[in-house]
């Protein structure tokens, strides 16, 4: 039974391998690919396209093939010219090696121009596109139409810049562009309608490289899409749009009428006006966000009050106002002593006091429309300022140096005048670093002092010196005092030096700093030091000297005398 089963598995064994030999092995078909590299670039641009598995070439057949590059979207089962009717041959003659594969670098092109239609050919723009290949017939000419294999390219537009992103309405933009086709017209849009070019460029140059400004039109709060079409090819970039309020005139009395107009609101959207906080006027804006009404000013008195528009979204402005003091009413009988008019003007500064060298800003109105406002602090000009057509003005001036307190500031157009109150806030300035006499040491005349610099917000600094013979610096004790050093060092003079070497005992000194606003600082810590005295001889070394100087005069005497009576005796 065993032996039987065994012969029946032996017999299916050489069947199956009969069949093996008798059937020939069928052929793996290679995968026909196209791999480009990169796969996304602007037109213009360079490409690498190598291609894998296709027919073979032999000693006694050539194949070759044809490359297409089309928008329509192409498969491996169309026809050129019947399914992709525009394309453009980006290779008319591609030699298949004995591989079955090639390698071959081609330009992306500026338009579809090949084809049986010309009224089909178009400009190629940013977007993906189709790179396929046919086959000729081998050794001829003849075009194969079926398409044997495909791969996507992407086709990147130029790049755009916007300076500034956001504003409102009527904000001048500059748009910067490169990488776009060169000699090509601009198109620019914003949000798909077209605007106008105010100034630059309306072309790009040689290289695809532009510059130009527009003006943003009427719109709504928010983003919006500025795009710039070149030969086929646009970029985008963003602008958000913040809301604006504008009021017409700025000052006035109250009572009076003021137009307020918007731009840049919320799409048909309820808008409150405010002014110092109380609602004075409500409108809608239209679908561009825009609005105009009126209001009366409030009954309030002089000076500058905040006006803001809001609307439902939240979107909201501020602009400023200033109520001036009415003209006086005309006399009535009888007639009254006539009084001082006020000013019509009103002022508003953002601090009323603060440290030398800090900014504070001055706004006016209700001055002299196209006038020169002078800006005086005290009695020093501290700036000049023209006002607008409405007679007001903003500027921003620098706390000059000046002793702290109080002190005047005077805005006058030479017709009207204001004054205001201004307190400099005292800043002495630091402590500075002592460096000789080192503490405790003995120094020869003339004696030097020096230490470190200081930085004073109200420049240039000087220093004031003091030496006393007590640490507690008692007037009486004082015996050199020098002030306004503009050096951070002194060395006595010839009389100075003489005064000081004539004691034996300690001496201190101090220094501190002072500001050219008069500001002085605190006085460093006491230095001890103390200065030799002078050489000198005393009189028991004089008159030593001078019973040796005579007794040395004597004994040369006395030698020449002898050495005279020797000479003659010969």
């Amino acid at each position: 039974m065993k032996f039987t089963k065994m012969l029946r598995l032996i017999g299916v064994i050489i069947v199956i391998a009969m069949l093996a030999i008798a059937v020939p092995a069928t052929p793996v078909k290679a995968v026909r690919t196209l791999t480009l590299v990169p796969e996304e670039g602007s037109i213009g641009e360079e490409i690498t396209i190598i291609g894998e598995g296709f027919s073979k070439s032999t000693d006694e057949t050539e194949r070759s093939a044809i490359i297409y590059f089309s928008r329509d979207e192409a498969t491996p089962a169309d026809d050129i010219d019947s399914d992709i009717t525009v394309y453009n041959i980006l290779d008319g003659w591609e030699y298949l090696d004995t591989d079955g594969e090639f390698e071959t670098t081609v330009t992306i092109p500026t338009r579809l121009d090949d084809g049986e239609d010309e009224d089909d050919y178009e400009d190629v723009t940013s977007g993906t596109y189709y790179v396929s290949l046919c086959y000729y017939l081998p050794n001829t000419s003849t075009l194969a139409s079926r398409i044997m294999a495909v791969a996507e390219f992407t086709v990147i537009g130029g790049d755009i810049a916007i300076d500034p992103d956001e504003g409102p309405v009527g904000t001048e933009v500059e748009i910067t562009g490169e990488e776009f086709l060169g000699k090509e017209d601009l198109v620019i849009t914003y949000d798909d309608d077209e605007i106008d070019i105010e100034s630059g460029d309306d072309d790009t140059d040689s290289g695809g490289e532009f510059a130009c400004t527009v003006l943003i039109p009427e719109s709504t709060a928010g983003a919006h899409t500025i795009k710039v079409t070149v030969g086929g090819s646009d970029a985008e970039a963003e602008f958000t749009v913040e809301p604006e309020m504008v009021l017409d005139p700025t000052s006035g009395k109250a009572g009076s009428d003021v137009s307020v107009s918007g731009t840049g609101f919320a799409r048909r959207s309820d808008v409150v006006v405010y002014f110092d906080a109380d609602a004075v006027a409500t409108d809608t804006t239209d679908t561009d966000g825009s609005f105009d009404t009126t209001f009366a000013v409030p009954e309030l008195d002089k000076g500058i009050y905040d006006v803001e528009a809001e609307d439902d979204d939240g979107n909201l402005d501020t602009a400023k106002f200033t109520i001036t003091v009415p003209e006086p009413a005309q006399p009535t009988q009888p007639t009254p002593a006539p009084g001082p008019i006020p000013s019509p003007t009103a002022i508003n500064i953002s601090a009323t006091s603060g440290k030398v060298g800090s900014d504070f800003v001055i706004t006016g109105a209700g001055f002299q429309a196209g006038g020169t406002v002078t800006i005086k602090f005290n009695d020093a000009v501290l700036d000049t300022v023209t006002a607008d057509a409405s007679g007001g003005f903003v500027t921003i001036v620098k706390v000059p140096s000046a002793k702290a307190g109080e002190h005047t500031i005077t805005i006058s157009d030479g017709t009207n005048t204001e004054e205001v109150t201004f307190t400099i806030e005292a800043v002495p300035p630091p402590i500075p670093m002592p460096l000789l006499p080192e503490m405790g040491v003995k120094v020869k005349t003339p004696v030097s002092f020096d230490w470190e610099n200081v930085d004073v917000a109200a420049e240039p600094a000087t220093y004031s010196l003091q030496v006393a013979t007590d640490e507690d610096f008692d007037k009486a004790d004082i015996v050199l005092e020098k002030t306004g050093l503009t050096e951070s060092e002194y060395e006595t003079t010839e009389a100075e030096s003489i005064a000081l070497a004539g004691r034996e005992g300690a001496y201190y000194w101090r220094v501190r700093a002072v500001d050219d606003a008069e500001n002085e600082g605190e006085w460093t810590g006491a230095g001890e030091f103390y200065v030799s005295k002078p050489f000198s001889f005393p009189k028991w070394a004089l008159y030593t000297l001078m019973g040796l100087g005579a007794l040395v005069l004597f004994a040369v005497g006395y030698w020449m005398g002898r050495r005279t009576a020797y000479y003659y005796s010969f």
